[in-house]
């Protein structure tokens, strides 16, 4: 199978700029290398997941999810789990359309760059792009080992 990746994609994506009024927020992080993570939080729990992903057609993103956490994050900084209540394989898959632009999202004075998709990932369809580096490890990059 030919493997595509959009280089659009690639980058820490944040929920935030739009989630005025929201309890939560997500993030999406897409490597050039095809892996990545994606993590929730509100003001309690929080889940991340690792996945890799490819744009099997133009215009269309495919995440393949292979792990799973949730628990309880460290205050200051929602990546990181400081009690894991749940972990594991998984094996969800979202495949959903992406435009990518700038906007201006609601509340914010500068524009951003946007990923708009037309399914949820972490409940969210709406993305600002944070940093173009997506190297760091990301709170899903290790798994933790099993009790």
């Amino acid at each position: 199978m030919l493997f595509m990746r959009d280089e659009n994609l690639v980058g820490f994506w944040d929920s935030s700029p739009y989630d005025y009024g929201a309890m939560e927020s997500s993030w999406v992080c897409l490597r050039r290398d095809g892996t990545g993570w994606t993590a929730v939080a509100n003001t309690g729990s929080a889940a991340v997941s690792q996945l890799t992903w490819d744009c099997p057609r133009d215009g269309e993103v495919e995440l393949r999810y292979t792990w799973t956490a949730s628990g309880r994050w460290a205050a200051g900084t929602p990546f990181i789990l400081a009690e894991i209540d749940e972990q594991g394989p998984y094996g969800e898959v979202v495949r959903t359309r992406y435009s990518v632009g700038t906007e201006t999202p609601p509340m914010e004075d500068a524009p951003v760059t946007a990923l708009h998709l037309d399914e949820d990932v972490e409940f969210v369809r709406r993305f600002a792009l944070a940093s173009r580096e997506a190297d760091q490890a990301g709170p899903a990059a290790t798994p933790a080992a099993e009790d």
